[in-house]
């Protein structure tokens, strides 16, 4: 049984502000944790509905372990319709962007893009495509939003996300860029 702390932890994590604060975010459904726990992401721990523990596969010693009810796992879920499992995972450390890294690879480059599950399902069809970073503005909407991470669909495990001022990078990028806004396109 969770206690009430446990609960106000894990819902505050719902919040942009916590999930900054905590360096941890919430992903949730036993195919994006699998995804999570086979990459280099650190997981804090997981909640499952004792029908899903089976689905785990064998996890590192130091990920706590949590069997919860369906009323707990409604209580910290961001779904409507809860998945059965709810892992905790740790945020990487930022890193800086080494702009030589990008030649001979293609990356995507995103400007204010807003929705969260927009911008999901934008990383898992990167990923589909082999992209292995994605390259946002400021002002683009966090990655770890919880709706972002659902919409990857466990993708986020694979491409990495740097947040750079856009008009800056871009000027030092001595690479070939190639943008479409609105329907048109243009080669730089």
């Amino acid at each position: 049984m969770l206690s009430k702390s446990q609960i106000g932890y894990i819902k505050s994590l719902h919040q942009k502000k916590y999930r900054k604060e905590n360096g941890i975010f919430i992903i949730e459904g036993i195919k994006s944790i699998v995804e999570f726990i086979q990459s280099s992401y650190q997981i804090h721990s997981i909640y499952y509905l004792a029908q899903y523990q089976s689905l785990l596969p064998n996890l590192p010693a130091n990920i706590k372990l949590f069997e919860v009810n369906n009323a707990e796992l409604d209580k910290i879920s961001t779904l409507q319709t809860p998945q059965g499992v709810l892992a905790l995972v740790h945020t990487p450390k930022s890193r800086s962007l080494d702009i030589s890294s990008l030649k001979g690879t293609f990356s995507l480059v995103l400007d204010g893009v807003q929705d969260p599950g927009n911008l999901g399902t934008i990383i898992r069809t990167a990923d589909w495509f082999g992209f292995k970073q994605i390259i946002c503005s400021n002002n683009t909407v966090e990655v770890y939003n919880p709706k972002t991470v659902q919409a990857t669909m466990g993708s986020l495990s694979r491409v990495n996300i740097y947040y750079e001022d856009l008009s800056a990078f871009l000027k030092d990028a001595k690479v070939p860029i190639f943008w479409s806004c609105s329907g048109w396109h243009k080669y730089l």
